[in-house]
């Protein structure tokens, strides 16, 4: 069990890795779900004399929210993070790999505690698991963070065609 575990692992989760950085660095897709403020280095520097700590900030307050004063405030939800460094990714892409194996190992796991299946079923299980991951990860954010549709739905794409490549290789490398 444990030599596929890792073969399947490994390979899997490189091949979603591996997706995710070709949509986000090379199809234009993301790119086009974000948008730019109209003068950054303005917000920039209003968020760094109000924003004092890094961290998540939302407006309307709590505060505001429960004193109902809210009207023609609009949302927003903002995570600060000084001082990083978008020229140096290798720690990002470490971290990103790792989590990818690391759930490409799960997901074998339950792979392997079926009963035996045709290629084309354990790719389907591995893909309505990524259909899962893509519900329960992103739809939370899109329902209570006002996080827009067609970012949320990008979002959920990534994930379905990544864990579906992984389940061609995953359920490739599996004999259950």
């Amino acid at each position: 069990m444990w030599k596929p575990m890792i073969r399947c692992s490994i390979v899997g989760g490189v091949i979603v890795f591996l997706w995710t950085m070709i949509s986000w660095m090379i199809l234009p897709m993301h790119k086009a779900s974000m948008n730019n403020f109209a003068d950054e280095s303005e917000v920039t520097s209003c968020i760094t004399r109000y924003a004092p700590h890094d961290g998540i900030y939302v407006i309307p307050s709590w505060d505001q929210i429960e004193k109902k004063e809210t009207a023609n405030i609009p949302f927003i939800f903002v995570n600060i993070r000084r001082g990083v460094d978008y020229t140096n990714m290798t720690r990002n892409m470490i971290c990103g790999v790792i989590t990818q194996i690391i759930g490409a190992a799960f997901i074998t796991f339950l792979l392997l505690k079926t009963k035996a299946m045709k290629y084309w079923r354990r790719v389907w299980f591995v893909t309505i698991v990524g259909i899962i991951v893509a519900i329960l990860g992103t739809v939370p954010a899109w329902n209570w963070w006002h996080f827009p549709t067609g970012w949320a739905i990008l979002e959920m794409f990534d994930l379905v065609i990544g864990w579906f490549l992984g389940g061609l290789v995953i359920g490739k490398l599996v004999k259950n």
